[in-house]
């Protein structure tokens, strides 16, 4: 195609040359101006080849990612059948060794206190208020939360809470049916202009708050030893469970015959031993990082901890 106009060009310049051999301005003008158009057409489908080939390729590879990532989490639903996950757990730890290659990570997210969901009860404890927040109150986390809501960032919070109470901190979990006076309730129903908890499942459940087999078990004794609680010696059933925890991972029903509480107790509201939300870590050969987050949605009319599936929720890539 530029030959030809090339050719017509200098068709152009032979009749618009003067007796004298001259080439008139006009001409000059008109190939300097069909010479610019023809290099910039060039530079353009290079450079969209160029960029069309790096979006194919970009594509490409987020699509394959997608694909593991549906993999890792079908798999992930042999879960479902255990009754309690820890960090041995045999699913998690055979997925790892699968997907080794890609550096795949498998991590709770969820357990600890959630200071999205934590409850006024809880706020007003001040054996919660003095383990986590750096004026031992809360009322700077308080003044905090009104002021900007709900978050998914833990480092939102880094201001408000001691360094050494972040790892017990999560900002991933279920409203738990408990806790329908808390700020969370109030901005949920809102949101969703409703009360109905029935309209708003699964966001608000009756799954525990802590799977315990995954947090740090000191962390357990503000709320075993809570009043409102009335739990029997709670100083001394502390002691037993959080040594327990040191020595193996525990069902619920384990947990409760310690306290020496049935399932329904409101501290077993707490402490759980089934993890909400995990996260996903894992890099593709091109250096495509992915992260995701999965959600254990529990059966709506099932038992405590049952779980209906596990489900993706959010998805980001990292290059």
């Amino acid at each position: 195609m530029f030959s030809i106009i090339f050719k017509r060009c200098n068709s152009w310049y032979e009749t618009m040359k003067n007796d004298g051999g001259f080439i008139q301005f006009n001409a000059v003008f008109l190939l300097f101006f069909i010479a610019a158009v023809i290099t910039g057409c060039v530079l353009y489908t290079s450079s969209a080849m160029n960029y069309s080939v790096k979006d194919k390729q970009d594509f490409n590879n987020k699509r394959k990612a997608d694909l593991l990532l549906d993999e890792i989490v079908e798999k992930m639903q042999e879960l479902k059948l255990y009754s309690f996950d820890d960090k041995n757990n045999e699913v998690l730890y055979s997925l790892c060794l699968e997907y080794e290659e890609y550096k795949l990570k498998i991590s709770d997210v969820s357990s600890g206190f959630n200071l999205n969901f934590i409850s006024d009860l809880d706020l007003s404890d001040t054996s919660i208020t003095r383990l986590i927040f750096l004026d031992n109150t809360g009322n700077a986390f308080r003044i905090w939360r009104n002021a900007n809501g709900l978050t998914f960032l833990k480092d939102d919070w880094k201001e408000l809470i001691k360094e050494e109470a972040l790892e017990y901190c999560s900002s991933f979990g279920w409203l738990h049916i408990n806790d329908l006076e808390s700020y969370a309730f109030r901005s949920i129903s809102s949101s969703f202009s409703t009360t109905d908890t029935d309209k708003l499942f699964p966001l608000i459940n009756n799954f525990p708050r802590i799977n315990v087999n995954n947090v740090n078990p000191d962390i357990l004794r503000p709320l075993v030893m809570r009043s409102s609680f009335n739990i029997e010696r709670p100083r001394e059933k502390a002691d037993i469970l959080i040594n327990r925890l040191r020595e193996n991972s525990l069902t619920h029903q384990e947990i409760a015959s310690i306290m020496r509480v049935t399932v329904n107790h409101p501290l077993m509201g707490y402490l759980g031993t089934k993890t909400a939300f995990w996260k996903i870590n894992f890099s593709m050969i091109n250096f495509l990082e992915v992260e995701a987050i999965i959600a254990a949605i529990p059966e709506k009319d099932g038992l405590v901890q049952e779980i209906e599936s596990y489900r993706l929720i959010k998805r980001s890539f990292i290059q």
